[in-house]
């Protein structure tokens, strides 16, 4: 019997290790479980935040919000139109877009559109226009170019189709090749093809006409999202800028330790990319 005396007290032991292993681990999981709960609470309150700072800058507001009651902020930059107008004597900074997906449309202003006259009031006049687009080496995306433009008695159009001169597509699109794709520095951005409207280079590419009001890019072939780019040519102020026409706000909202971000691109007076294929025409629709 002497070499009996303790087994009790080590099953006691093991019975309690195992208890306290299976507690700590219950606790542990509700830990994690309230530590996640709170963190999408967080993210929400953040989320939230952030777009009630975007819509503060959009009524007019500084776009700095503070949800006292939630613990809630946001700081918001950005708002102003751009592509600024510069003095005389320095290039226009250029209008760059987010990224655009395969086929979606994207469109600058080249007239005033706040003009109420019709045709609006001339803004950019020069006979060229750089445009950049795509950043990648294998997914390489072709461009479809729309400018609409006054002829001086109607409205009317001129398009350009331009491709990556190093791909070979399959069936042939026949498309402008004449596209420098080796890469181009834009600002702080890389893109992937360059071409200058108006250079006489290229397929229907003679300088571009008088009366500019608008042009239309849509990205083709393409399988995931690049950015597209417009820059005015020339330095003579007004009449070699683009008008400021866009918005691009970002709203940074806080809860917590938890940062939600929210970027709104916005530009004004746009037309419906479905009026491309469907109703949109340069000239009288006759039933």
């Amino acid at each position: 019997m002497r070499n009996e005396t303790g087994q009790v007290i080590l099953v006691l032991i093991l019975v309690m290790t195992v208890a306290l292993a299976i507690g700590i681990s219950v606790i542990q999981r509700s830990i994690l479980d309230i530590s996640t709960a709170s963190k999408v609470e967080q993210s929400s309150r953040a989320f939230s935040a952030a777009e009630a700072g975007i819509e503060n800058k959009l009524i007019g507001g500084s776009g700095s919000v503070n949800f006292a009651e939630n613990s809630a902020t946001a700081q918001v930059s950005g708002g102003d139109l751009a592509p600024v107008v510069p003095a005389a004597g320095n290039r226009q900074d250029p209008l760059e877009y987010p990224p655009l997906a395969k086929e979606e449309v994207a469109q600058i202003w080249l007239a005033d559109y706040t003009s109420s006259s019709n045709p609006p009031a001339a803004a950019y006049t020069q006979s060229s226009l750089d445009i950049y687009w795509g950043n990648s080496s294998t997914d390489k995306a072709a461009l479809e170019l729309t400018l609409i433009y006054y002829d001086g008695s109607k409205y009317t159009s001129r398009k350009w189709y331009l491709d990556n001169p190093s791909v070979t597509r399959d069936p042939a699109n026949n498309f402008d090749k004449s596209a420098n794709c080796n890469g181009s520095q834009l600002g702080s951005n890389n893109y992937q093809c360059y071409k200058q409207l108006g250079n006489s280079s290229g397929i229907n590419n003679g300088p571009l006409s008088s009366g500019l009001m608008l042009l239309r890019a849509r990205l083709l072939y393409n399988t995931a999202s690049q950015p597209f780019a417009v820059q005015a040519v020339g330095t003579c102020g007004a009449n070699c800028s683009l008008p400021p026409q866009v918005r691009s706000i970002i709203s940074t909202g806080t809860a917590g330790t938890t940062q939600r971000k929210v970027k709104l691109f916005q530009i004004n007076k746009v037309v419906p990319s479905y009026l491309d294929y469907a109703i949109f025409s340069t000239g009288a629709i006759n039933k």
